[in-house]
């Protein structure tokens, strides 16, 4: 009986697209083969320097580690909403590094050498905010520092 209900065209339908629905999310970027996080569609992320153990705590360094994620994923999420944004980082971002910066409450950017440099100390931040100091520093225009 089992044989004669997944042989039914209407069954084989049901499972091919639970099999495509489980599979892979569409559009999804796989990691890339040595395990070194992207942004923006191919673009090597890493975290720079980290304050020493005399100036940050190790709860503060673990806030920074954490809150890496978080600004990885809203440089993202500018590629993905600014057709624009996405062409400049292209063209002017060949590396993201994350630097821990004391004092940086909120997340600011700049370009250095090719690389977006990304400065905070850890912890919450404004994500829009962020967002659009990206796009500032893509298109070249200043960045106060209370921006």
């Amino acid at each position: 009986m089992t044989m004669r209900l997944f042989a039914r065209p209407t069954w084989l339908a049901f499972i091919t697209i639970l099999a495509l629905l489980a599979g892979p999310v569409a559009g999804a970027t796989p990691p890339p083969p040595d395990g070194n996080p992207t942004v923006c569609s191919g673009a090597p992320a890493e975290i720079g320097s980290v304050l020493a153990p005399e100036v940050a705590t190790a709860e503060d360094v673990q806030a920074f580690r954490k809150a890496v994620n978080s600004l990885r994923a809203e440089l993202d999420t500018v590629c993905k909403r600014d057709k624009t944004a996405f062409k400049l980082f292209q063209s002017k971002a060949k590396k993201v590094v994350f630097e821990m910066s004391a004092g940086a409450t909120e997340p600011t950017a700049y370009l250095k050498d090719g690389q977006l440099i990304v400065e905070f100390y850890g912890g919450p931040f404004d994500a829009r905010s962020f967002r659009q100091i990206a796009k500032k520093v893509l298109q070249g225009k200043p960045v106060p520092r209370g921006d």
